[in-house]
């Protein structure tokens, strides 16, 4: 969720009061988040204090404990993540290794994710300059899939987040490590993409 704000980061005035909403909320920030989420950036998205949120993490770690739950609320990393249990680890490898792959990626998420690769760390607006069109479906899905993720915010106006590839990236694109990238001239004959010599 980028680089951690202060203590006395102000809350989001438009939050809901309500305890059920702000519980609902929080385990959606922390499962939409491909990293832990620092309990600072918990606060100004649920527009209370920290020490509420932490009483509000309490109240879900107790409730993630009930049997009938698949998933555990976990401390890791200076933040936290929803992660499957321990006992249903040996089901689920044997669900997922019979799950049909995924969806190829589109033209666009491919064009977007090797950019990213490039040119990394690199914000959502210098993305949209090179490729001349917006990002926001294409960033979301790669979000998603964890084949990108933040990487801090920009030193430029309004903060912007960055994002920088990931592990998931390299086996979506069959490579050991980012130099083992293809040259522009390559990716440019192989998959037609955009990106030039002077963007990267």
């Amino acid at each position: 969720m980028g680089r951690r704000p202060p203590e006395d980061y102000p809350v989001n005035p438009s939050a809901d009061n309500s305890r059920s909403r702000r519980l609902a909320l929080l385990e959606a920030v922390i499962f939409l988040s491909p990293e832990p989420v620092a309990l600072s950036h918990l606060a100004y998205a649920l527009g209370v204090n920290q020490a509420e949120v932490s009483a509000l993490l309490d109240q879900l770690a107790i409730e993630f404990q009930q049997p009938h739950h698949g998933l555990m609320l976990r401390s890791v990393a200076g933040g936290y993540q929803l992660v499957t249990k321990p006992e249903h680890h040996d089901d689920l490898r044997d669900l997922v290794e019979n799950l049909p792959p995924p969806a190829p990626l589109s033209k666009a998420a491919m064009e977007t994710a090797a950019i990213i690769a490039y040119k990394q760390p690199i914000t959502a607006a210098e993305l949209q300059a090179i490729r001349g069109v917006r990002n926001t479906e294409t960033l979301r899905t790669l979000l998603k899939r964890k084949i990108i993720a933040p990487a801090g915010r920009a030193k430029a106006r309004g903060q912007p987040v960055q994002y920088k590839t990931t592990r998931r990236f390299l086996l979506e694109f069959g490579l050991r490590d980012l130099s083992e990238l293809p040259s522009l001239s390559e990716l440019r004959q192989r998959e037609g993409f955009l990106l030039d010599e002077e963007s990267a």
